[in-house]
């Protein structure tokens, strides 16, 4: 495990695109962890903010080999396939993706994923993979829906060592990829998937209108499959629509 740590960094994913840019060579699986992250960022730039010393706050660098871009979505479902895996080993209560990239358990967002990929003609060249998961921090002022693991189950968790498991749960997942497709990698994935076939989801649009709708799944492309009120099925990119609850 090559790893970087850093007693304080404003963005572990930030860090390690400068590195990118600086050093021509870097090893696959490279992770950048901090205890600290003061400027931390989620989708499509918005926050996240971490009590110090309390959560896990990561990034992993992937070097995918022949991965297109049209299968980018592949590592949107791996990485969060990964950290199910552990938090099941840790006994989490009710865990869920929320689509695209939000962690849950029992309904609460106790994570989130930032995955930024560097495109050269129609391939992925490569990844950087943030995560950011709550373990014992237990306040979360103006955040109702944000919880951690300590708060949902009582016990402490040990950083570095849930690092380590997410680690490992990840390069073995992302070193099948080439084997992989997207049918093979839905199946797990949809057991997951935050209310797929439930009851009435609400939605925000981007024009900030919220409307009512059924997830049915998600396209190979990413995009988010919504039954209407009206019954009609309608596709969603990320940047359309915001799942809500």
């Amino acid at each position: 495990m090559n790893i970087i740590t850093l007693k304080s960094i404003d963005s572990t994913n930030q860090y390690l695109k400068n590195l990118i840019h600086i050093q021509d060579s870097l090893p696959n699986f490279l992770v950048v962890w901090t205890p600290q992250q003061t400027a931390g960022i989620g989708q499509y730039g918005t926050k996240w903010t971490s009590e110090p010393y309390q959560n896990l706050t990561f990034s992993i660098l992937f070097l995918p080999e022949h991965l297109d871009l049209k299968d980018a979505f592949l590592l949107n479902m791996l990485v969060p396939i990964a950290i199910m895996k552990v938090l099941e080993k840790l006994n989490i209560p009710n865990i869920n993706i929320k689509w695209p990239n939000d962690i849950l358990s029992q309904r609460y967002k106790i994570g989130g994923i930032l995955i930024e990929n560097t495109i050269r003609k129609t391939k992925i060249e490569k990844c950087i993979i943030g995560i950011g998961l709550n373990l014992n921090q237990t306040s979360f002022d103006g955040l109702p829906k944000a919880s951690s693991l300590k708060k949902l189950t009582g016990k402490d968790f040990q950083v570095e060592q849930v690092m380590k498991l997410i680690f490992s749960e990840l390069k073995s997942n992302l070193s099948t990829l080439p084997q992989q497709s997207f049918e093979s990698i839905y199946t797990i994935y949809q057991k997951y998937l935050f209310q797929l076939n439930n009851r009435v989801s609400v939605f925000r649009s981007c024009q900030e209108k919220n409307f009512s709708g059924i997830i049915r799944g998600v396209e190979p492309s990413g995009k988010l499959i919504v039954e209407t009120e009206q019954g009609v099925i309608k596709t969603f990119s990320l940047k359309e629509i915001t799942l809500l609850y």
